[in-house]
């Protein structure tokens, strides 16, 4: 894997697990049915201390309505206008985005989120702290054979390889 799409597949992973962050803490009743996104200001001015070059996705989200569409195309907006061009080649955004690694690493995300989510639920943890905890269930065994399986089953289904 060349170096560029090593680091333009952090930046975009880091993006979408950073929405779905966003999502499990701050995600809230609003009106009639609809979630909304409340992140307190303190959290907000942290966030751009930490990682402002998340931040703006934070804003953009906060004091929204979210459903899933909504989500793919402020996730989508987001990284096309911070990674595509103004980081990356036009090419390798995408390229990265249609890869077997982009697809097995979002989705031993969300696999791993689901597992540990009264964990993560029984305090409200810094994105940084999801990062590392995720980071160490990759190097343990379960999550090593998770990914391995996850690359395996989309190169049987799609005969891609990255």
């Amino acid at each position: 894997m060349q170096k560029n799409f090593k680091e333009a597949l952090k930046d975009t992973t880091d993006i979408c697990k950073f929405e779905f962050w966003i999502r499990f803490y701050f995600s809230r009743e609003g009106e009639g049915e609809e979630l909304e996104i409340h992140i307190p200001d303190e959290t907000m001015e942290h966030i751009k201390q930490e990682y402002s070059e998340l931040a703006g996705l934070a804003e953009k989200m906060n004091n929204a309505s979210i459903t899933p569409e909504k989500n793919r195309k402020t996730i989508i907006d987001y990284i096309s206008s911070n990674l595509d061009g103004p980081k990356y080649s036009p090419a390798l955004v995408p390229q990265v985005l249609n890869s077997k690694t982009f697809e097995a690493e979002m989705s031993a995300f969300h696999i791993w989120a689901n597992a540990h989510q009264e964990e993560l639920d029984a305090r409200a943890m810094d994105f940084r702290e999801w990062m590392q905890l995720f980071e160490a269930w990759k190097r343990t065994e379960e999550g090593r054979s998770m990914l391995q399986r996850l690359k395996s089953v989309d190169e049987q289904q799609t005969g891609r390889t990255q």
